[in-house]
């Protein structure tokens, strides 16, 4: 301490304290009250590192708004492709429709045509992700031969993937269900 009081000539002086305290995100709290007592400024690392949090925040809204515009694309794309399979199959709808089945049984095929698209394309892109980033983190090793980060699965996560993705798919396939049902059985066999 003496070294560096006399190289920046500050003999007997200090010109900084830097404490550590348990929970991090009391730091602001807890600089107010060091004020408060000593009538010394003190500063968090909050306050000091202000634009980390708001670059922070600018992050995680332009995510969440790259995750809502990812989501309605794939919602519309699975939509087109349902529309094309109601489209296909409008005669089999026609020919079923004429033979009895009703129009809520018709519309339970296509949503849950739907659901099952979504479950499946996200099952196996879950898989596909899952393989690529066990091989990544096999192949990419430190010099010591140490793995650059740790890999943590967390089941929870698939099942809400899975989840999300199948509810995508059904509300995906409501117009199509609903133009589906509302088919005219003489209109749709005649074609």
């Amino acid at each position: 301490m003496h070294t560096a009081q006399s190289l920046l000539g500050l003999s007997g002086g200090v010109s900084s304290i830097d404490v550590t305290v348990r929970e991090v995100y009391d730091a602001e709290l807890i600089a107010q009250r060091v004020t408060e007592l000593t009538g010394i400024k003190a500063d968090s690392w909050i306050s000091t590192n202000s634009q980390f949090f708001t670059a922070v925040q600018a992050q995680k809204t332009s995510n969440t708004v790259i995750r809502l515009f990812v989501g309605l694309s794939v919602v519309f794309g699975m939509a087109s492709v349902l529309v094309v399979s109601v489209m296909q199959k409008s005669r089999e709808i026609g020919i079923l429709r004429a033979m009895g089945i009703s129009r809520g049984q018709i519309l339970r095929v296509f949503l849950l045509q739907g659901g099952l698209l979504a479950l499946s394309g996200a099952v196996g892109g879950s898989v596909a992700g899952l393989g690529a980033l066990v091989i990544w983190q096999r192949m990419l090793r430190n010099p010591d031969g140490t793995a650059i980060f740790p890999l943590i699965i967390e089941p929870s996560l698939f099942v809400v993937a899975l989840l999300l993705a199948t509810l995508s798919g059904l509300i995906a396939a409501v117009a199509p269900a609903l133009r589906a049902a509302r088919l005219d059985p003489v209109v749709a066999i005649r074609g």
